[in-house]
């Protein structure tokens, strides 16, 4: 079993939201947040954290930064020593925040402004170019800031976050801006970084985009994470069966004469082509369509995506989940006598 070199134990923040009255003007009052989360982190490891807009996900990785400090809970260095409870100092020491923006402008250069940035870490110059070298800007290293493009400067900023040699990275957005060749030149960077033992935590909204690299998924809806472990531990959390994806040529076939209407997820019917997916595997479905003459291009047995997982957990459409950005998304749920305020 992976060794777990992070983990959160009913870690909570809520901001701090001005809510003036006549006689107290400075009247402050908790607003959105994390509520009581609990995550382990493993070596060598890249955890998905996932989930809609205004889920709290920014605000988790500043909490595992040492940048807002826990208002209750805890969060130790392993999952073994249950003692060993770190101060927003020691995350600070140990962990590398990568932000989803940094503006990097300005006529200095590359090398100089990591040195700049370097001095406050007291990291030599030999570090700093071979941080350079790592992220893949060697050949920019005396270029200015304002000729950079956005994949140059996200890969300076994972510079940045590297510097003090973090046993674990933390990476809000890293994607964002990048061209498919410069995130998949990104990616391939963050498997060099795993291979040396460093913990991972990715929030992305590219979420398919990170199947292929992440070990585990976290998925976070209003202030709480909702399911975490591999893909397929948080499919059977879910309750979640395989898919059948079948398409084919031609009208697409009554398929409420081969299984029932609640297995059928969606039939999609353009020119001449047709395309299906039910809710778990059917194995004899295919038989009989073929003895009934219907004729088949492609068929396919999959697990659920993550972005059915995040549906599955919310119970929320997949409209409804892209499009949430409202503060109370990241409020915590409250059971009232069995039902959801």
């Amino acid at each position: 079993m992976e060794e777990v070199v992070l983990r959160l134990k009913d870690a909570t923040y809520r901001h701090s939201l001005y809510a003036p009255l006549a006689f107290k003007p400075w009247r402050k009052i908790s607003g959105q947040g994390i509520f009581s989360a609990n995550l382990s982190l493993h070596k060598g490891t890249i955890l998905g954290l996932v989930g809609p807009n205004g889920a709290g996900k920014t605000t988790l990785l500043r909490m595992m930064a040492g940048i807002l400090p826990l208002q209750e809970g805890s969060i130790y260095e392993s999952e073994k020593n249950s003692s060993a409870v770190l101060s927003d100092v020691n995350l600070r020491n140990m962990v590398g925040h990568m932000p989803e923006q940094v503006r990097w402008q300005g006529r200095k250069t590359v090398r100089d402004a990591l040195l700049e940035i370097g001095e406050m870490r007291q990291v030599n110059e030999s570090r700093i170019d071979g941080l350079l070298k790592l992220v893949g800007l060697r050949s920019r290293i005396d270029a200015p800031l304002n000729e950079l493009s956005q994949g140059m400067r996200q890969r300076l900023t994972l510079a940045a976050a590297l510097l003090g040699s973090p046993n674990i990275l933390l990476l809000d957005e890293p994607l964002n801006g990048l061209d498919p060749v410069a995130a998949a030149a990104f990616i391939v960077l963050l498997g060099k970084l795993t291979d040396k033992g460093v913990s991972i935590v990715i929030s992305s909204h590219q979420v398919e985009g990170l199947v292929g690299i992440i070990g585990r998924l976290a998925l976070m809806h209003r202030g709480q994470i909702l399911a975490e472990g591999t893909m397929l531990e948080v499919a059977e959390q879910l309750n979640l069966e395989k898919k059948t994806e079948v398409s084919g040529e031609g009208k697409a076939p009554d398929f409420s004469k081969y299984v029932s209407t609640a297995e059928l997820i969606e039939v999609e019917q353009s020119s001449g082509e047709w395309r299906a997916v039910l809710n778990k595997s059917e194995p004899g479905l295919l038989k009989n369509l073929v003895a009934d003459g219907i004729e088949i291009t492609s068929w396919t047995i999959r697990q659920p995506n993550v972005i059915e997982m995040l549906c599955a957990a919310t119970g929320q459409s997949i409209e409804d989940v892209g499009l949430e950005v409202s503060s109370t998304a990241v409020m915590p749920l409250r059971n009232f006598r069995g039902e959801e305020e």
